[in-house]
């Protein structure tokens, strides 16, 4: 009897801890989804603030907890997979939470190699769904003025994380975009190229 109870204590044992496990796990994962929800509610409200933003507003800075600072500099939009962000100034992991960034190269439609990254969260958001873009496909870049220009998709690949070659800023005084997010299955950069079009 005495072995009996033994037993039967440790398998409650067993069983309150699996329970308080579980129960852990939901609740992570439940806040996880929460700050989820609230950096891309914040990104959204980003698209109202651009549209009041002029070249000679102030009022465009972003700040965050962690003391990186960044503006809207433009938006970027593909009508093919229903994206439309803004586009901030710099680049950081805090930032990349929120919206688009601007890795390097000049303002939007300005001559050079304009390089944004944004996060694949292989859910719809940010650059989750470029690699679904075709050549041809055409992305929107506007500016502050709300003026844009049509870039089309001339190339997509992938590069080793390391390789920053797809930076260039080399263009022949052409305008160009380069996308670039991560192939979360590989860890490879995924890169989408687009030049002005004529």
């Amino acid at each position: 009897m005495n072995k009996f109870n033994k037993t039967k204590k440790i398998f409650i044992i067993l069983l309150v801890f699996f329970i308080l496990v579980i129960l852990a796990v939901i609740i992570y994962g439940y806040i996880l989804r929460l700050k989820e929800r609230k950096l891309y509610s914040f990104s959204k409200t980003l698209e109202d603030k651009y549209q009041t933003l002029s070249l000679y507003s102030s009022n465009n800075v972003i700040s965050n907890t962690n003391s990186n600072s960044s503006h809207i500099i433009g938006k970027i939009v593909i009508d093919k997979i229903n994206l439309n962000y803004s586009i901030l100034s710099s680049c950081s992991e805090e930032l990349l939470k929120i919206s688009p960034c601007r890795l390097c190269g000049p303002d939007p439609n300005q001559i050079g190699n304009l390089c944004i990254a944004a996060h694949n969260y292989d859910n719809g958001k940010f650059f989750s769904n470029i690699n679904k873009l075709s050549i041809g496909d055409v992305i929107y870049i506007y500016d502050l003025n709300n003026n844009y220009l049509k870039y089309s998709v001339y190339d997509k690949f992938e590069v080793d994380i390391n390789n920053t070659s797809v930076l260039n800023q080399d263009t022949k005084n052409k305008k160009e975009l380069t996308l670039i997010t991560c192939n979360n299955k590989k860890k490879n950069r995924f890169i989408l190229k687009a030049k002005e079009m004529d």
